[in-house]
């Protein structure tokens, strides 16, 4: 409770003081879209490089105007309003994926667009999505209320001050997170390359993240 973005931003830093990392670069999918940008706001001399994938936007700015659709709008408007149901939500959510896997896979496709529908069907992915069901963590729900609790609130600081190279991938067949989020993002960060993906959804990053990781790799200062 009362923590922000920007004191995660220090959490990471003072992780890559420990591990002993002076400088890095970050890719943040979807919900981990804010967590990243927080970073290359707040720590520019570590930083050289942000990739966001399919990113939430930041949903507590006044010129904010995208919004959610469907399931993620009442998430988002309990964030706002009520954040102590949110969960006992996330804790049945997680819970039923860990008894129910194939169910609960069923259910979240009935919430996603064609394109994400086709890649749940796969059998290399669907097996990445049982192995992290069963992997979850205990404190999994109190994360994804937080984060949300985060995501609807203001994010301490303006996207016109990330000074670090931003590279931005969103699908503008997004029915999750919508590409007007990223396109949002795109226009206020300075320098920021949108790459918009034509026809895909919110898990493009299955078969676009070497292109992901090669591009934050390789970016820099003078990219």
């Amino acid at each position: 409770p009362g923590r922000s973005l920007v004191d995660w931003a220090a959490d990471v830093s003072a992780l890559a003081d420990h591990l002993g990392i002076e400088s890095f670069g970050l890719v943040g999918v979807s919900g981990g879209g804010p967590h990243a940008l927080a970073c290359a706001r707040m720590l520019p001399e570590r930083v050289t490089a942000a990739g966001i994938v399919s990113g939430v936007g930041p949903m507590g700015d006044p010129s904010f105007d995208v919004g959610m659709v469907g399931f993620n709008r009442g998430l988002t408007f309990l964030a706002r309003y009520s954040p102590l149901l949110l969960r006992p939500m996330f804790w049945f959510q997680e819970f039923s994926v860990r008894q129910w896997p194939e169910a609960a896979l069923r259910a979240a496709a009935k919430r996603f667009p064609a394109p994400d529908v086709k890649l749940l069907d796969r059998p290399d992915v669907r097996a990445v999505f049982f192995a992290d069901a069963q992997r979850s963590s205990a404190t999994a729900a109190q994360a994804a209320t937080q984060d949300y609790v985060l995501f609807a609130r203001d994010w301490g600081f303006r996207l016109q001050d990330v000074a670090v190279p931003c590279h931005l991938w969103h699908g503008d067949a997004d029915q999750n997170v919508l590409f007007g989020h990223g396109r949002f993002m795109a226009e206020r960060i300075p320098g920021a390359v949108l790459n918009r993906c034509p026809g895909e959804g919110h898990l493009l990053y299955v078969d676009h993240l070497e292109e992901v990781l090669q591009t934050v790799a390789s970016a820099g200062p003078e990219d």
